[in-house]
């Protein structure tokens, strides 16, 4: 960003610094850290151009790498400040911070573990966006404090942005390889589908699945949509006889068919899983001709699915 003319210098009211801490979670808006000290700093240069949309909520220690960039060549994750960096990071996390305090936000956080399901090592806790554009993350190490401790610690850090954030948790942990802090890095975010879902307060009353079954074979497509439009297709099939196997933007799943059982039992009990996910308020089921399917009341299968196993 260009240096503007420099006029005499004017300090934020106080009333302007709450303003703008507030806005920005009381967190810096390049690193997201809070219980440190913040300081406004003028992103174009100009200290007398004390406006909000020219004031940026700054750490310290990212407020002098801006100034002094020089000082912090060669450290670990070094990156130079510029000041069109400063004015997008103060926008997009300032953006984030707005809709996560709405009433129904539209942003989620996931919650992962590192380690095995006997030892935890760590934990991350990420918050992003439906299109899986990550906004903050924070590691969380069971080193001084209980796991319990640790839990509050990010119930507290979630609220603190935003109240009423959900949160989801992927159960099954990650090599301690993958942790941002002590391996190579690798945060988990929700798929969008699995985000508008829990995000989106029209899912309850919008929301709707379609079933096709194929008469002929032993398949099945299921797609869910929101307000008329899909955002998940998925589908399921009968595998060489002896597995049931399950796709879709989110899971990839082969399932082995119990030969003891009826198989189209099966496929449905699947099938009730995946509606029972997500809930749809309004579901339609069609066969036979796939560009003017027959509607139908009950999800009934064709005999294939058990003559092919």
């Amino acid at each position: 960003m260009a240096q503007t003319k420099q006029r005499k210098r004017v300090e934020p009211t106080n009333q302007q610094r709450n303003r703008l801490f507030e806005a920005n979670a009381y967190r810096c808006c390049v690193c997201k850290r809070g219980n440190v000290g913040l300081q406004l700093h003028h992103i174009d240069g100009n200290r007398g151009n004390t406006v909000d949309t020219n004031l940026a909520v700054l750490c310290v220690m990212d407020h002098d790498q801006h100034h002094r960039p020089a000082t912090y060549t060669g450290r670990l994750n070094h990156t130079e400040l510029t000041a069109a960096e400063i004015l997008n990071s103060k926008r997009s996390w300032e953006r984030f911070v707005e809709e996560a305090r709405k009433p129904e936000p539209m942003v989620l956080a996931t919650l992962s573990l590192y380690g095995t399901t006997e030892f935890i090592h760590s934990l991350q806790l990420v918050l992003h966006w439906p299109d899986k554009t990550i906004a903050f993350i924070e590691s969380y190490h069971l080193l001084s404090r209980s796991a319990d401790q640790l839990i509050e610690q990010i119930c507290q850090d979630i609220v603190s942005i935003g109240p009423k954030i959900k949160l989801a948790v992927v159960n099954e942990p990650l090599p301690i390889d993958y942790c941002s802090c002590c391996g190579n890095g690798l945060s988990r975010v929700m798929k969008t589908p699995v985000t508008i879902r829990l995000t989106d307060p029209d899912w309850a009353s919008k929301s709707s699945a379609g079933i096709y079954v194929n008469p002929l074979e032993a398949s099945l497509a299921i797609a869910f949509s929101l307000r008329d439009e899909v955002i998940l297709k998925s589908s399921l099939h009968l595998c060489q006889g002896r597995f049931l196997h399950y796709h879709d933007d989110c899971v990839d799943e082969r399932i082995p068919v119990d030969l003891r059982l009826n198989v189209r039992k099966q496929a449905i009990e699947i099938v009730e899983s995946v509606l029972s996910e997500w809930t749809p308020k309004k579901l339609l089921i069609g066969t036979g001709n796939p560009d003017r399917p027959e509607l139908i009341t009950k999800l009934i299968l064709p005999d294939c699915w058990d003559s092919e196993s």
